[in-house]
């Protein structure tokens, strides 16, 4: 189990929705301080937060997830300031516009990896920091395709391998810091809104999708958090109708022996190798 007391929780999402519900559960968990980064600024949501454990520190930016990385670079500077440190990195930034794909790539993939790149140092052991947890929020459709939303589930598919990359022995090993992500289903604050589907033969699906039963709000928060404390490193959760159920990773792809055997072998071995195969 992942304990939560103490810790230093930076949240990148707008504060609504699940996001909102997700840092309601946080603040029951003891943490020491909260930062939440977000687009817009919701000033009921900070007094609620605030409301519900009035000793933990909490801090609101205006952020775009969209900043070039050398501007986050500048931005968490000062973020560090009030932070100290950062345990718990969670990405829950989304965007759903099947008309501006530019726009749904860069906040959803883009702007979340150039967020991770960017805290990881001050997290990272052999960099002074003291390694934590980051928490990729995505979505069920990253894990299998949608006819519907075409580019948001390409965005989403990206977000799951970036994931698994990051969250690889090579880097785990030495930084310290656990890489896992948790798939949303349908929620009814993401559906309860105008949608478009990425060719127009999608459109009628998109349509009812906003009448559609689905889980609420404040359940898949719940479980993100039931998911943050059950984490190990590289794990893939799926929050849904209420549940919350462990993804079985698959590998597609096996590295042929020889390919294998080079890539696990020192410098040494491969000039070895080399001039062995020269002979």
């Amino acid at each position: 189990m992942y304990d939560l007391t103490g810790k230093h929780v930076c949240y990148v999402a707008d504060c609504g929705g699940i996001a909102l519900e997700t840092s309601k559960v946080l603040m029951t968990k003891n943490i020491a301080k909260l930062a939440v980064l977000q687009s817009v600024e919701n000033q009921p949501a900070i007094a609620q937060l605030q409301s519900i454990k009035h000793s933990t520190q909490i801090f609101f930016w205006t952020f775009d997830v969209t900043m070039a990385r050398q501007e986050m670079k500048k931005y968490f500077d000062e973020v560090m300031v009030q932070m100290d440190y950062i345990d718990v990195l969670i990405n829950g930034a989304t965007l759903c516009d099947e008309r501006n794909i530019d726009a749904t790539i860069n906040t959803n993939l883009t702007g979340m990896m150039n967020t991770v790149a960017t805290v990881l140092p001050y997290m990272d052991r052999k960099m002074g920091g003291s390694g934590g947890l980051i928490v990729n929020v995505t979505s069920v459709i990253g894990l299998d395709p949608s006819p519907v939303f075409c580019a948001y589930s390409a965005s989403k598919f990206g977000v799951i391998g970036f994931t698994r990359s990051l969250a690889d022995p090579l880097y785990y090993t030495q930084n310290g810091v656990a890489v896992m992500a948790v798939c949303c289903g349908p929620t009814k604050v993401f559906v309860d809104r105008e949608l478009n589907a990425f060719l127009e033969y999608g459109q009628t699906f998109a349509d009812r999708l906003r009448c559609a039963p689905c889980q609420s709000t404040a359940s898949c928060g719940q479980n993100i958090v039931t998911a943050i404390e059950r984490s190990e490193n590289g794990q893939i959760w799926i929050a849904d109708k209420g549940g919350l159920e462990m993804v079985t990773l698959h590998w597609y792809w096996h590295m042929a022996d020889q390919f294998l055997s080079y890539m696990q072998s020192t410098d040494d071995d491969n000039q070895e190798q080399f001039v062995s195969g020269r002979r």
